[in-house]
């Protein structure tokens, strides 16, 4: 026979405030069992409507991702009152998202892509317009001390550039314009056509990555067709033809492995230009 005395919760004992309190920190009926004495039973009609403290969420630790460190390093610089300049831009970017070896043109390469550029600066942008303020992204063209000027000069500089490249073009068609003795309309588009034409070769040749062909290329293939209309083709220049006529290639696949010790990001202002005076 149980001889338990019956416990209420209106009870001052020592044993039966120590089992409220453990109740009210979230211990268990066993666990206050444990530390006071009591009975299972006692302990249970003790506490009995005495309420646990509700369960709080333990904080999860927040994960940086390189687009949260773009973030976080770019708006300082963006909201300067001259803003941030794209190669400090994609300096960033290189540095946060890294590179990757590439074995074909023996540099490293960085991972971000013109996307990760988008987001980070509407991002930022966004964060500008929350704390009323600006974020500039310039050119690295441009004079900051005197943008309207730097400009204004590089605007008239391109027309000036234009007109001369249309007058070159306009010399070529009045020298080596095709079919230059027809005045039908056959005649009117084919110069037409080279007019064009002539125009985006002087292009290709004058500005380093205007077309998608290498340089090197085009003028290899202008030499080829060249030395075919003048009966000269060369025996090297056959051979190239033969081989891209039969998708053989002209030369060996490069390789370059990845050194084992190198500044990737030397490297990539390097590939860039950005060192060279």
């Amino acid at each position: 026979m149980t001889n338990d005395t019956t416990y209420t919760a209106t009870e001052t004992t020592t044993a039966e405030q120590a089992a409220i309190e453990l109740r009210k920190s979230g211990a268990t009926w066993d666990q206050i069992r444990d530390a006071t004495g009591l009975t299972e039973r006692q302990v249970k009609k003790l506490v009995k409507g005495v309420p646990k403290p509700l369960k709080t969420r333990r904080a999860v630790s927040r994960i940086e991702t390189p687009f949260d460190k773009s973030i976080e390093r770019v708006f300082p610089l963006a909201s300067r009152k001259h803003g941030i300049r794209d190669y400090e831009l994609r300096s960033i970017l290189h540095q946060e998202y890294g590179s990757t070896w590439n074995t074909s043109t023996g540099r490293f390469e960085s991972n971000y892509t013109s996307d990760h550029i988008k987001r980070v600066k509407a991002k930022v942008r966004k964060q500008a317009a929350e704390s009323d303020c600006n974020a500039l992204f310039l050119a690295d063209w441009i004079d900051e001390d005197n943008p309207r000027a730097s400009s204004d000069f590089l605007f008239n500089a391109a027309s000036d550039l234009m007109n001369r490249l249309d007058e070159y073009v306009t010399e070529y068609i009045a020298l080596h314009g095709t079919m230059q003795e027809v005045d039908s309309q056959e005649g009117v588009l084919a110069r037409t056509k080279q007019r064009y034409a002539v125009r985006q070769y002087l292009l290709k040749l004058a500005v380093k990555r205007y077309g998608e062909e290498p340089l090197e290329k085009l003028l290899e293939r202008t030499a080829t067709l060249v030395g075919e209309l003048e009966g000269n083709l060369d025996i090297q220049a056959a051979k190239d033809t033969h081989r891209r006529g039969t998708g053989e290639s002209t030369e060996a696949i490069k390789y370059y492995p990845e050194p084992s010790t190198h500044d990737a990001f030397l490297d990539f202002v390097q590939a860039q230009g950005w060192t060279r005076h």
